[in-house]
């Protein structure tokens, strides 16, 4: 059955991380466009990933996951049902991650901090309408090049952030697949749980059918959780929340 699932994260990292992940998402649909609106769509994605990265130390919060997976899956060795080539592989990656990272003395996206067009442009992007041509006419000329030209300008900025990428891709990955989904059920629409604070939590994850009438709010911390599933009957009007009890797919995931 396919399912919609609805994701929470339970710490700053991690909130940054799905960020992230939605940027580098959005960036790649934006490139597989041909016209100017999709160069545009992908280098102010661009801007947004590198104003996010700016906003905090990702460097060092990225390579503190990577340490901290690595020895979390060095323990697994010790499982006799534990496939120890796929372990290996695993450990391999996040090894040659951290090592890519810790040896990069630069900041994430540091090929961008001096360039005075993709800066004209963040400027100008807080501005309703502010990047038209009008404008910026650099911009414009920039936008009426060659798509091959636009998209070979594009990938030498996103390529700041690959290191950054493909730690974040491996990092998600593992902790989703960390969890065996459990089936639960939220009466009268609302389901709570208490958390262990000693093994913190780092993702919940709510999974429904994807033709359900219903969506999932999920708010929680350090200590609990709770999940409401409401009924948006228009979009004009506030959600309500449901009245039945509702089955659902629950993953606490930790690593």
């Amino acid at each position: 059955m396919s399912k919609t699932t609805y994701e929470q994260p339970l710490s700053e990292r991690m909130r940054s991380f799905l960020r992230l992940e939605y940027l580098f998402k959005q960036f790649d649909d934006a490139l597989k466009g041909k016209s100017v609106w999709s160069s545009r769509a992908a280098l102010e994605t661009i801007i947004e990933i590198h104003g996010l990265v700016s906003r905090s130390d990702l460097k060092t919060e990225t390579l503190k996951e990577l340490e901290k997976q690595t020895q979390n899956l060095m323990k697994l060795f010790e499982n006799p049902h534990v496939n120890h080539q796929k372990l290996d592989h695993i450990l391999l990656a996040l090894d040659s991650l951290t090592n890519k990272i810790f040896s990069d003395n630069n900041p994430f996206g540091h090929n961008l901090k001096q360039n005075e067009f993709i800066n004209a442009i963040k400027q100008r992007i807080a501005v309703p309408g502010g990047t038209c041509e009008m404008d910026m006419p650099t911009y414009h000329f920039w936008l009426q090049k060659p798509m091959d030209e636009r998209a070979l300008d594009i990938n030498e900025w996103i390529s700041g952030f690959e290191n950054l990428r493909q730690a974040i891709e491996l990092i998600l990955q593992l902790i989703r697949d960390s969890a065996t989904p459990e089936n639960a059920i939220a009466e009268a629409g609302f389901f709570q749980r208490n958390l262990n604070s000693n093994n913190p939590v780092q993702l919940l994850r709510i999974s429904i059918p994807k033709k359900s009438a219903f969506y999932a709010e999920i708010s929680g911390g350090k200590h609990r959780f709770s999940v409401r599933f409401l009924q948006q009957e228009n979009f004009e009007s506030r959600p309500k929340q449901v009245s039945v009890d509702v089955k659902f797919e629950l993953s606490c995931c930790i690593i």
